[in-house]
C-alpha cells in the first residue's frame, strides 16, 4: 500500500506595521501561513490599536523580486445589526466592514493598500517572524 507524503508544516509568518486609516495611525499584525503548492494564504489580521480581529484568505504569488500579496479581509463572527423601523429594517449587517489588502513583498517588507469601504489607506508592514 503506497503512502501518501506527509504534508510539510508551513511557517507562520507574522509581519507588524502600521497604516493611516481616517487620519487615524493604526497599527497591524498580519500572521499567516501559505501552501507552497497553491500558494494560497490563509492567516489574521489584528488592529493592535482597537484589539480587532480579522480572517484574511489570499494568494502570495511569486514575482521577479519578491511577492505579490493579496487577501480578502473579513469580520468573521463579528456582532450582527438586526433592526427595523416601521416594518422597514436590516437584518444580518456586519458591524465591523471587511477590507481587500494587496500590495508587494520585497526581501522582509511589505508595501500596499488596505482599502476599507472604497476607501484606500497605504499600509506598511515589516516581517518578525520567522
Amino acid at each position: 500500500m503506497a503512502c501518501a507524503p506527509a504534508a510539510r508544516p508551513q511557517p507562520v509568518q507574522v509581519w507588524e506595521g502600521s497604516a493611516r486609516v481616517l487620519l487615524r495611525a493604526q497599527r497591524y499584525r498580519l500572521t499567516f501561513t501559505v501552501d507552497e503548492q497553491t500558494q494560497r494564504l490563509s492567516g489574521t489580521l489584528e488592529n493592535r490599536s482597537s484589539g480587532d480581529l480579522f480572517g484574511a484568505t489570499g494568494t502570495l504569488l511569486p514575482v521577479t523580486g519578491g511577492a505579490v500579496l493579496t487577501a480578502e479581509i473579513s469580520a468573521g463572527d463579528a456582532p450582527r445589526l438586526n433592526a427595523s423601523l416601521l416594518g422597514f429594517g436590516v437584518s444580518g449587517l456586519s458591524l465591523k466592514a471587511g477590507a481587500l489588502l494587496s500590495g508587494r513583498v520585497t526581501g522582509r517588507d511589505f508595501a500596499g493598500t488596505l482599502r476599507v469601504g472604497g476607501l484606500n489607506a497605504p499600509l506598511t508592514l515589516r516581517q518578525t517572524a520567522p
